[in-house]
């Protein structure tokens, strides 16, 4: 597709006139032409919104990598990184998700580290309690598996009660047998 707009005000009025899927084809069209950083941050961010509007986090998670790696403050980056990270984890990427967070922590000063790992910590919790609620039952003991590694002392506890649900459920019973052991130790 040829683009023939050159500023982000003609590109933000020609895509109100086209329907979800012209408009993905027509912002990778503009990236790919030479426009300026601000019209190809624009185009990554509309289409990582468009991709995860249509549950295509991939796709979405590399348009808002694109987007961090253009901002210009370390709070728009951060931004940016933890909606990557954000986009990762729902499409099941959990090493992509670990890297774009690592970015952010880079980005960021002690007291946005903080709370980026409250955030993430959330972000799993959330996912996990989605695929509890969708019976995705091995996705959510994925991710549980992690949040026990990342948890703080104080919430693992309630992790390995889930792990051990998940274990049983899923007939991982040496897993059940090894955990449930460690348990009954503490």
């Amino acid at each position: 597709m040829k683009v023939f707009e050159k500023t982000r005000a003609e590109v933000e009025a020609k895509l109100k006139m086209m329907s979800d899927f012209l408009k993905m084809e027509y912002l990778e069209s503009c990236i790919k032409q030479n426009t300026g950083l601000d019209v190809r941050k624009f185009c990554n961010q509309q289409l990582a919104d468009l991709y995860e509007k249509r549950s295509m986090f991939s796709e979405a998670a590399k348009n808002m990598s694109s987007v961090a790696e253009m901002a210009a403050t370390f709070s728009e980056k951060i931004q940016s990184y933890m909606k990557e990270t954000e986009l990762w984890i729902k499409a099941a990427q959990y090493d992509r998700a670990d890297e774009a967070f690592r970015k952010a922590m880079v980005s960021g000063n002690v007291r946005d580290k903080e709370e980026m790992k409250k955030a993430i910590l959330n972000l799993y919790k959330k996912q996990a309690e989605e695929y509890e609620k969708a019976k995705r039952n091995s996705n959510a003991l994925k991710i549980y598996e992690k949040l026990v590694e990342i948890s703080p002392e104080t919430e693992k506890m309630a992790i390995r009660q889930k792990l051990l649900y998940f274990y049983k459920a899923l007939g991982k019973i040496r897993e059940y047998t090894v955990l449930h052991g460690q348990l009954n130790k503490i």
